[in-house]
């Protein structure tokens, strides 16, 4: 009976790993194309990533219902219990992300229609890192795999530096020529998206350290070792 018990809470895991692996392939291709959209001013392509936001919406709230259903009916402890907890979590972190791919899609279409010579300077740099960061942080928590979630969690110093220097040329460009103003200010904000989508990165990294030790990194009543039962 309990290795019955055992067999179903591993194929619901499986099968809620498995949503959010489809979930953050598809969080990192709408944040791709929705760069991409704004580099080439391409309207259409930042018009379906736009509308495609929905989807990203309906699989956060699935997970959410598969992880609560598996809570209510299995009674998972220790590290299973860990990881639907964190599952729920992450799934909201890629809704999040989805919502700043659909930023960088709206910046894109604005952009398109200043039909100005405005750089973008190092977003294709800034959304590399950031898509790297998102996807290291998902395959982290798929392979239980502490390392890579401390390489993600150490990337967001570099992210925040490339924010930094896009902010400080976008700037001057807009000083300099007054009709970069418009776009400009529209770069910042898909910049600033793929800020917020390293900062989601590394709260999904975080949550890896959580499922694997009980500790969530920067809390401020670190729980007793001692005291966090063991899977």
């Amino acid at each position: 009976m309990i290795g019955d018990m055992r067999s179903i809470l591993e194929g619901e895991l499986q099968h809620i790993r498995d949503s959010i692996a489809v979930m953050g392939a598809q969080t990192v291709d709408a944040t791709a194309r929705a760069v991409q959209a704004l580099i080439r001013h391409d309207r259409a392509e930042a018009s379906s990533v736009k509308h495609e936001d929905k989807a990203l919406d309906a699989a956060r709230y699935n997970i959410e219902q598969e992880c609560f259903v598996a809570l209510a009916t299995q009674q998972p402890v220790a590290r299973d219990l860990r990881i639907l907890i964190a599952a729920s979590i992450i799934a909201v972190e890629l809704e999040r992300c989805g919502d700043y791919a659909k930023g960088i899609a709206k910046a894109a279409r604005r952009i398109a229609r200043c039909d100005d010579d405005m750089p973008t300077f190092n977003l294709a740099e800034m959304d590399a890192l950031a898509r790297d960061m998102l996807n290291r942080s998902i395959q982290a928590f798929l392979n239980a795999d502490v390392q890579m979630a401390n390489e993600v969690i150490a990337a967001d110093g570099r992210l925040d530096q490339a924010y930094s220097a896009l902010l400080t040329q976008t700037l001057i460009a807009m000083s300099s020529n007054p009709k970069h103003i418009e776009s400009g200010l529209q770069l910042l904000r898909a910049a600033h998206n793929l800020e917020r989508l390293g900062d989601r990165a590394t709260n999904i990294a975080e949550r890896v350290l959580f499922v694997e030790s009980g500790d969530l990194p920067g809390s401020v009543n670190q729980p007793d070792p001692s005291r966090i039962p063991t899977a």
